[in-house]
């Protein structure tokens, strides 16, 4: 049986490829935020699929996070599990953060983006974005979800001198590293417990 070309030609874009140049696009992009996120084994499957799934408006809310918090270093993995949240409990989510990344200009400063985002009525957006990225939390009361709390931005501008604060003596989950070597005292010197016959051997070669 003959290819029918009415079908084929239906179902292949011009390019030849068989896919469209927004599908390889939004392909590519989506590999590339899956390879980025493997770094962060703590990622849960739904929190990876839904960057992956829809990778450009996840880069969109990275950038968006960086702007509004004014930290260019944030993490890619919190950065799914805050996008995670957000994506699941607001449907329109998505639409919002496309609008808000328009805003967004080369220099601005977050009180210009988050005075521009109220003058377009994505304010309460931006506040949302930067509560959780500076509490580790999303949402309010009882429906709130916990993303990170050691890694909370508002604990960064003491970070040099100040712990966390937690019930834990040196910091949340310290206890869960291996304890730190101790130097052993004179009187436990190993040489006190090797065989005086043993250092004595005369080789006979």
């Amino acid at each position: 049986m003959e290819n029918d070309p009415s079908i084929i030609g239906r179902n292949s874009p011009e390019n030849g490829t068989g896919f469209s140049r927004r599908e390889l696009l939004k392909g590519l992009t989506s590999a590339m935020v899956a390879t980025t996120l493997l770094g962060f084994p703590f990622l849960s499957q739904a929190e990876k699929e839904t960057a992956t799934q829809d990778p450009v408006i996840f880069g969109q809310f990275y950038l968006v996070s960086q702007a509004i918090t004014e930290h260019k270093n944030i993490s890619e993995g919190s950065s799914a599990q805050i996008f995670n949240a957000f994506y699941r409990s607001q449907p329109d989510f998505p639409a919002q953060v496309s609008k808000l990344h328009a805003l967004v200009k080369p220099g601005q400063a977050a009180k210009d983006l988050q005075e521009v985002a109220k003058q377009n009525g994505l304010g309460e957006l931006v506040t949302s974005i930067v509560t959780a990225w500076y509490t580790g939390t999303v949402g309010h009361g009882t429906d709130s979800i916990l993303i990170s709390y050691k890694d909370a931005l508002m604990y960064r501008p003491v970070s040099d001198g100040l712990i966390v604060p937690t019930y834990c003596g040196n910091g949340p989950l310290y206890f869960t590293a291996a304890p730190p070597a101790a130097a052993m005292p004179e009187s436990m010197n190993a040489d006190r417990f090797t065989n005086p016959s043993e250092t004595n051997v005369v080789s006979k070669a």
